[in-house]
C-alpha cells in the first residue's frame, strides 16, 4: 500500500497577513471618521505593515505562492476587471459633472439657489471657506451638506467641510465653537458665525397650531458671504421723531423687516432726528417712511442741503390721507414729482380688497430680474404721483396701476370714501405709483425712490411677491451696486409629515410583511420554472 504523505503549510503567517490587512482597513476607517485622529491611524498603518513583513519574513515561500498561484492570477483579473468598470464609471460622471442638465423636482425648490446667491459666489475675488459644525448623519446636516455643495458648484473659490464636534472635538476647539450648529464663513482675517437659530425658524409653542417650521439657510450663508467679503459697509438712515414707522417695530405698520434685509445686504442701519441732529456724512440713502406729523422749515433745508449739497440718495414713502405740504413740495422742486391727495382703487378686489393694488412693473435695471421671473409687487392703500419733466431730472416710472384702476381726489379725513368713480372728480388709470429719479445737471450722481405707498415696507407687505426684491434692488441701484440687482433667497417652508395609526399599520404590512412576501414568491416561481426545465 503506497504511504501518501500530506505536505504541511504552516497557517500562521496567513493569519499574519490577514491581521495585516484588517490593520490597513481599520486606519483608512480612522482617519475617514476622525480625521483629528491621522496621527493614530498613521500609527496603525505602520503596525499593519510591520506585521504584513514578519508574515512573508516567517514564510518566505508565501510571495511566490500568492503570484503564481492559479487563484491569484483569478483574484487579479477579477481586479482588473472591477477597476476597469470603476474607471468608466468616473469618466462618465466626469463628463456628466461638466456637461449636466439638472432641474429641481422639489415642490420648495429645495436644492436650487436663488440668483442673487449665484451671482454673489460667482464673483468671489477671494476664497471663501465655510465650516459647518453637525453631527454626522443628522437631518440638519444633510441639508447643509447639500446647499453648500450647490454653493461650491458654482465657483472654485469657496470651499466647505463639516466637521462633527464629537468626532473633532480638536477642530471644534481651534474655532472656538461653542454650540452645535453653528457654520463659521471666513475669508483671510474676516469670519463671521452663523448660528443655528438663523438657519432654522421652529415655530414655538404658543404659535399658531399650523406654524411650519422654516429653513432660511440660503439668505444667512450668503449675508455672511457678503459681510465677509465686502470691505465697505454703506449706512441706511432712517428719518424719525414724526410717528414714521419704526425699525425696530414688529407691528404691522413697522419696519423691523426691512431693517433685517438691509443688515444682511451688508448694510448699516441708523436714525436720525432732524430737529436734533445732522445727517450722518456718511448716509448713503436716507429714508422717509410714513411720517405721520409735518416737517419744519428746519428739516427741510437740512434735506435740501443733502440732496443738493452732499448730493446724497432720497428714498420717500407717503401714505394717502396726509398732506405733507412742504416735504411733498421739496420732493416737486427737487425731482419733478407731485403726490397727490388721493387713494387708488383697484377694481380686481385683491384679497377682497378694493384699496390693494398689484402694480405693473415697468422695464428698468432694477425691476428687470423681476419681470423676467414674471413676479408681483403688493401694495396697500396708495396714492398716485404725477410727473413733471425737468431739464436737470431723468424720470422712470417703474409701477403703474392697470388701466381700469382710478383714484378718489380731495381726500377728506372726516369723510368716508365712496368706492365708486365720480366723473369730473376721480382721475381714472394708469396711475404712477413708483418712480425713480436721476439726477443729470449740478446735482449730477442725486437719485430718488419716490412711492406712493409706506405699507409695501411694512413688516405686514414687505413678504409679499417680489416687495423685498423690488426695495432692496432700488436701493442697490441708488448706491451704485449693480451687482446686487437680483432676486433674492427664498425661506422655504420645511413640510410636516403626519402618520397616525392606520398609516403605520399600512406601511409595516407594506414594508414588513408584503415585500419579503412577494420576494419569497417570485423566488418559488423561478425555483419551479427551473425543476420543470
Amino acid at each position: 500500500m503506497q504511504d501518501k504523505r500530506r505536505i504541511q503549510i504552516p497557517v500562521f503567517p496567513y493569519v499574519m497577513l490577514v491581521l495585516a490587512l484588517v490593520l490597513f482597513v481599520l486606519a483608512a476607517m480612522l482617519y475617514i471618521n476622525f480625521p483629528s485622529k491621522a496621527t493614530a491611524a498613521a500609527g496603525t498603518a505602520a503596525v499593519g505593515l510591520l506585521v504584513a513583513v514578519l508574515a512573508f519574513v516567517a514564510r518566505p515561500a508565501m510571495v511566490r505562492e500568492l503570484l503564481t498561484s492559479r487563484k491569484t492570477l483569478l483574484w487579479i483579473n477579477d481586479i482588473a476587471l472591477i477597476m476597469i468598470i470603476i474607471a468608466i464609471g468616473v469618466v462618465l460622471s466626469h463628463i456628466g459633472f461638466r456637461r449636466n442638465v439638472r432641474y429641481d423636482f422639489t415642490q420648495n425648490q429645495l436644492f436650487s439657489l436663488s440668483d442673487m446667491t449665484i451671482q454673489t459666489v460667482r464673483n468671489l475675488k477671494q476664497d471663501v471657506r465655510i465650516t459647518a459644525f453637525y453631527p454626522t448623519g443628522s437631518a440638519e446636516a444633510g441639508m447643509i451638506k447639500d446647499m453648500l455643495g450647490e454653493y461650491k458648484r458654482h465657483s472654485d473659490r469657496l470651499s466647505f467641510a463639516i466637521v462633527d464636534p464629537m468626532r473633532d472635538p480638536v477642530t471644534t476647539r481651534a474655532m472656538s465653537i461653542g454650540n452645535v450648529g453653528t457654520i463659521v464663513v471666513q475669508c483671510d482675517a474676516s469670519r463671521q458665525d452663523v448660528a443655528r437659530e438663523a438657519l432654522f425658524e421652529i415655530p414655538g409653542p404658543y404659535g399658531p397650531p399650523d406654524a411650519k417650521p422654516k429653513y432660511t439657510g440660503e439668505q444667512a450663508i450668503t449675508s455672511a458671504i457678503l459681510n465677509v467679503t465686502s470691505g465697505v459697509k454703506r449706512l441706511i438712515t432712517f428719518v424719525k421723531g414724526h410717528g414714521e414707522a419704526s425699525i425696530s417695530g414688529y407691528q404691522p405698520r413697522d419696519i423691523a423687516g426691512i431693517h433685517e434685509l438691509l443688515t444682511r445686504e451688508n448694510f448699516d442701519v441708523d436714525e436720525v432726528v432732524l430737529l436734533e441732529q445732522d445727517i450722518d456724512p456718511r448716509t448713503s440713502v436716507l429714508a422717509i417712511v410714513a411720517p405721520q406729523q409735518p416737517f419744519l422749515d428746519d428739516e427741510i433745508e437740512k434735506l435740501r442741503s443733502y440732496i443738493k449739497g452732499n448730493k446724497g440718495h432720497l428714498l420717500v414713502a407717503l401714505d394717502p390721507g396726509r398732506v405733507h405740504e412742504k416735504l411733498e413740495r421739496l420732493i416737486f422742486e427737487q425731482f419733478g414729482v407731485l403726490y397727490n391727495n388721493d387713494i387708488v382703487v383697484d377694481p380686481r378686489g385683491i384679497q377682497r380688497n378694493y384699496w390693494t393694488v398689484a402694480p405693473t412693473l415697468f422695464e428698468h435695471q432694477i425691476t428687470r430680474p423681476i419681470i423676467e421671473k414674471e413676479m408681483l409687487a403688493l401694495m396697500f392703500h396708495c396714492r398716485s404721483l404725477t410727473l413733471e419733466a425737468k431739464e436737470d431730472c431723468r424720470i422712470d416710472p417703474i409701477m403703474r396701476t392697470i388701466d381700469d384702476a382710478w383714484a378718489k381726489r380731495d381726500l377728506n379725513p372726516n369723510v368716508s370714501v365712496e368706492i365708486e368713480f365720480e366723473e369730473g372728480r376721480d382721475a381714472r388709470g394708469p396711475l404712477n405709483m413708483g418712480v425713480v429719479v436721476e439726477k443729470t445737471g449740478v446735482a449730477s450722481g442725486t437719485r430718488a425712490l419716490i412711492l406712493g405707498d409706506s405699507d409695501f415696507f411694512s413688516n405686514g407687505y414687505i413678504g409679499a411677491l417680489a416687495n423685498r426684491d423690488l426695495l432692496i434692488n432700488s436701493v442697490n441701484w441708488m448706491v451704485g451696486q449693480y451687482q446686487m440687482i437680483t432676486i433674492r433667497p427664498r425661506i422655504l417652508e420645511m413640510p410636516r409629515i403626519v402618520i397616525d395609526e392606520t398609516d403605520a399599520g399600512k406601511i409595516f404590512t407594506l414594508c414588513v410583511i408584503g415585500m419579503p412576501l412577494l420576494i419569497v414568491l417570485l423566488g418559488g416561481i423561478v425555483y419551479m420554472v427551473r425543476r420543470r426545465v
